[in-house]
């Protein structure tokens, strides 16, 4: 079976993780601050379908995928079976790492597995990648400003 992983660059973000992580999980704000799914759906439910719109290049893709698993505030990963599992499936997973009361570190993983694999990897991997970076970043200068805002 083909697979590969999507990793991101780490982020450091001078904000506390419970105050990241809630940025995260609103989906009604979402696409303020998140380039690379400008618009989502969902109530982040375990079981729950996350329907979103990600850019990749000149395509815009509408994806429904089911939230897999949310642990507060660490993480949250949703995923999908494209056509039969042999085909393509899918997970992608945002990590939340405590650094101390006031700093975190996020990134981003997306696993693919199966016979259309190396084809994603190919033709999507570099688009995943960038949208995953500018996530971060974004995330980063969400949370930073949100988090100095309100200590002000």
């Amino acid at each position: 079976m083909f697979s590969f992983v999507v990793e991101s660059e780490p982020v450091v973000i001078d904000a506390p993780v419970e105050f990241v992580w809630n940025i995260i999980l609103d989906a009604e704000r979402y696409g303020e601050w998140n380039p690379f799914t400008p618009r989502i759906d969902t109530d982040f439910a375990p079981g729950s379908p996350i329907h979103m719109h990600v850019p990749l290049g000149a395509l815009t893709l509408k994806l429904t995928e089911t939230i897999q698993n949310v642990e507060p505030p660490l993480r949250i990963a949703w995923g999908k079976d494209f056509g039969a599992r042999a085909l393509l499936t899918a997970c992608k997973t945002q990590h939340l790492t405590p650094i101390d009361d006031k700093s975190c570190s996020y990134h981003t993983t997306d696993r693919m597995a199966g016979l259309l694999a190396p084809f994603v990897r190919l033709f999507f991997a570099r688009w995943v990648l960038r949208g995953f970076d500018d996530t971060g970043r974004a995330l980063k200068q969400r949370a930073e400003a949100m988090a100095s805002s309100s200590t002000s």
